[in-house]
C-alpha cells in the first residue's frame, strides 16, 4: 500500500543516514528480497523463456553468503494471503503486469526489455524457501500480509528492516528502514558494505511533522486503499522546485504540521488532522481514508479457517499459501505468465490438477474418487489429510497425473515428481511433430548434474547455457510447450504439498532453466548433445525416455481418462474463482452426464 514518489522525495532530500553494514541482525521482507535479486541481477536473470532457476539460486546464495561473511543475522517474513480490502488494487496491478508479460514477450533478442518491465517466473518463491531450508535461515510464512509481523519483529528484536515496500517509510520501526536499492550488498570490503538507513523520526523532524499523522498523509498521498483527489490544491501551495508528484506531498506535508493538535492523544490527533485535509479538499468523509489509516495503526492478525496442521505447514514453508486464498477467500489470482496472449493461457495444460487441488481444499472428494469407500473419503478431508494411508495419499496423486507411480522403479527419488508431471503434459502435448524434440530436451536437462565430475556431455551443456538464446528467437512452439510444462509442475509441486508428500520434493532450483532448454530444443543440438551420453547419465537417459514415452497408438485420446468436475472459473481479471458442488441428488454438472 506505499506512497508513490516517497522514495525520490526522501532521497532528493537526503533524508537517510549513510552506514556500514556489520555485525547486526536485520528482518527481510521475503518478497520484496526474492523480487529484487531476480531483477537487478547482474548479468540480468532470463525472463523471456520462463526463467533461469539455477541462475537465481546461486544470485540468493551470494546474498546470503555475503551477510554471513559481515556477521549480518538475516530473520525472513514471507507473505501469506493478501488482504481481501485491496482486492481492486491488485487486480489493477495484474492487469499492468500483463502488459508487461505482453512486451516481453513480443521482445526480440537483439532488443533490451524497456526499463522496469519485469515479470517474476512462476517458481521463484519456491526455489527462495527451498534455499532458505537449505541455508538454515530463520523464515517464517505469514498467513496473510507480512508487514505488520515484519514492523512487530523488527522492533521486539531492535533490528533495522530491509526491503523495497515504501510502506516502512511510514510504519514506526525503531531501527530504521533499508531498501534493497541502497543496501550494497556486492560491494563488501573488510566485513562490512555500504547502505543507507531511513528513519521516520528524521523524515518527521525535517518536515516539522507529528509522527503519529504519518499514516494520515500516507492514507490521502495514496496507497492502496486510499487517493484524495484534491485538484492539485495541495502542490499549488507547495514551495517545493521539485515536479508536480513531489509538490503535491510536499503541499500535503506542509499542510498537516500547521493543523493545531493542542491537548490531542494520537488517536484524535489522526482524527482531526484527516478531517481538515478533506475539508482543505472540498471532500466529504470516507471511510477509506479511516480505513487506510488503520491498517498502519492496527493492523489486524489475519484468521484463517485452515487446520492448525495446514497452517503450521505453511508458516514453515512446506505448503503453498495459495491453500490461504483458496479456502479462506473462494478465488485464487495465480502469476501472470511471459508467454504468446494470441494463444489460450499455458494454465489450460494443469487444469486438471489444478482441479484435484481445489477439490481436497473443498470437500470436493467424492466427486474426484466416485469409486472411494465413505471410510477413504472421509481420510482424504482436509481436516485429516495429514493422518491418511500413503497409499491413499498416492492413489489421489496418481489419478490427478494420471500416472502409476510404480513405473518409476529405475527412476532417481529427484526426478520422480518432474517425470510424472512430464508424463502428464506430454500426454497431452499439442505441438505437431515438434512434440517427441521438445520432450527429449526435458530429459536430457533432467540427466544433467552440475555438480557431478565434469565429462562430455555436462561441457556441452554448459556450453549452450552460456551461449544462451541473446541472439537467437526462441521458436513459439517451443516456448508454449515449456510455458505449460511449467504450469503443470508448479501445481503439481503444490499438490504433492498438499497430499503431504506421497512423491519425495524435487529440487525446485534444479527444475527448470530457461536460456539452456531453449537453447538445446533443436533437433540437431539434442542428437549432437546425446551421442556425448556415456554410463550411468545413459542408462538414466535411455530409463526416462521408456518412462515418458507412451506406446504407440497412445496419446491425448486415452480412454482411461477419468473427466473432472469443474470446480473453477477463471474471471476477466485473471482471477479463479472456486465454488462448493452442489450436494448428491440436485442436477448433474456437464461433466457428470452421459459421456
Amino acid at each position: 500500500m506505499e506512497v508513490s514518489n516517497l522514495q525520490k522525495m526522501i532521497d532528493d532530500l537526503c533524508l537517510y543516514e549513510e552506514v556500514k553494514v556489520e555485525k547486526t541482525g536485520v528482518i527481510i521482507d521475503g518478497a520484496a528480497l526474492y523480487y529484487s535479486l531476480y531483477y537487478t541481477s547482474d548479468p540480468k536473470l532470463d525472463q523471456r523463456c520462463g526463467g533461469d532457476y539455477p541462475g537465481f539460486k546461486d544470485e540468493v546464495c551470494n546474498f546470503f553468503k555475503t551477510l554471513q561473511d559481515c556477521e549480518v543475522t538475516p530473520y525472513v517474513f514471507l507473505d501469506g494471503g493478501s488482504d481481501p480490502d485491496k482486492r481492486k488494487t491488485l487486480v489493477s496491478r495484474r492487469k499492468d503486469t500483463e502488459e508487461k508479460a505482453k512486451t516481453i514477450a513480443m521482445t526480440k533478442p537483439e532488443d533490451a526489455v524497456p526499463k522496469g518491465c519485469n515479470v517474476l517466473p512462476p517458481l521463484v518463491k519456491d526455489v527462495f524457501i527451498e534455499i532458505l531450508q537449505e541455508k538454515d535461515i530463520m523464515f517464517e510464512q505469514c498467513l496473510g500480509e507480512a508487514d505488520p509481523v515484519i514492523v512487530s519483529a523488527a522492533n521486539q528484536n531492535q533490528c533495522a528492516v530491509l526491503s523495497i515496500d515504501k510502506d516502512f517509510y511510514i510504519f514506526e520501526v525503531h531501527k530504521g528502514f533499508l531498501h534493497l536499492d541502497n543496501f550494497e550488498w556486492k560491494s563488501k570490503e573488510d566485513g562490512k558494505f555500504p547502505a543507507k538507513l531511513y528513519t521516520r523520526s528524521k523524515f518527521c523532524e525535517h518536515f516539522k511533522l507529528d509522527p503519529a499523522l504519518m499514516p494520515v498523509f500516507a492514507s490521502i498521498a495514496g496507497n492502496d486503499y486510499s487517493k484524495l483527489q484534491d485538484r492539485g490544491r495541495f502542490a499549488r501551495e507547495s514551495s517545493s522546485s521539485g515536479e508536480y508528484s513531489i509538490k503535491r506531498l510536499d503541499g500535503m506535508l506542509s499542510f498537516l504540521s500547521k493543523v493545531n493538535l493542542d491537548g490531542l492523544n494520537d488517536s484524535q490527533k489522526r482524527e482531526r488532522a484527516l478531517s481538515e485535509a478533506l475539508k482543505h479538499a472540498r471532500k466529504k468523509e470516507n471511510q477509506t481514508f479511516k480505513l487506510a489509516i488503520r491498517k498502519y495503526v492496527q493492523p489486524e492478525k489475519p484468521s484463517s479457517k485452515l487446520p492448525s496442521w495446514v497452517r503450521k505447514k505453511v508458516e514453515i514453508g512446506k505448503l503453498t499459501t495459495s491453500v490461504i486464498s483458496v479456502v479462506d477467500q473462494k478465488s485464487m489470482m495465480p502469476p501472470v505468465l511471459v508467454e504468446d496472449f494470441s494463444q489460450r493461457s499455458s494454465y489450460t495444460a494443469a487444469y486438471r490438477i489444478r482441479q484435484y487441488f481445489y477439490g481436497l481444499l473443498t470437500k470436493d472428494v467424492q466427486a474426484l474418487l466416485p469409486d472411494l469407500s465413505s471410510d477413504e473419503q472421509k481420510k482424504l478431508q482436509l481436516r485429516c489429510l495429514h493422518k491418511a494411508p500413503e497409499g491413499l495419499r498416492r492413489r489421489m496423486f496418481e489419478e490427478a497425473l494420471q500416472v502409476q507411480t510404480s513405473a518409476l522403479e529405475n527412476i532417481p527419488d529427484q526426478l520422480k515428481l518432474p517425470v510424472c508431471v512430464t508424463v502428464l503434459w506430454f500426454n497431452n502435448l499439442k505441438v505437431g511433430q515438434k512434440a517427441e524434440t521438445v520432450l527429449h530436451t526435458l530429459l536430457l536437462w533432467f540427466v544433467c548434474d552440475p555438480n557431478s565430475p565434469e565429462d562430455e556431455f555436462e561441457r556441452k551443456m554448459k556450453a549452450l547455457k552460456d551461449e544462451g538464446v541473446s541472439n537467437w528467437q526462441p521458436q513459439p512452439h517451443v516456448a508454449k510447450a515449456f510455458s505449460q510444462w511449467q504450469r503443470c509442475m508448479r501445481q503439481s509441486l503444490h499438490l504433492n504439498q498438499l497430499l503431504c508428500s506421497p512423491l519425495p520434493e524435487p529440487q525446485c532450483a534444479r527444475l527448470y532453466c530457461g536460456p539452456l532448454l531453449h537453447r538445446l530444443a533443436d533437433e540437431d543440438t539434442i542428437e549432437e548433445v546425446q551421442k556425448t551420453l556415456r554410463g550411468e547419465k545413459k542408462e538414466l537417459y535411455e530409463n526416462l525416455t521408456t518412462v515418458c514415452s507412451p506406446p504407440s497408438g497412445e496419446g491425448s485420446s486415452q480412454s482411461s481418462r477419468v473427466e473432472v468436475p469443474s470446480t473453477e472459473m477463471e474471471s476477466s481479471s485473471g482471477e479463479w474463482k472456486t465454488k462448493e458442488k452442489k450436494k448428491r441428488g440436485g442436477k448433474k454438472n456437464k461433466s457428470q452426464k452421459k459421456k
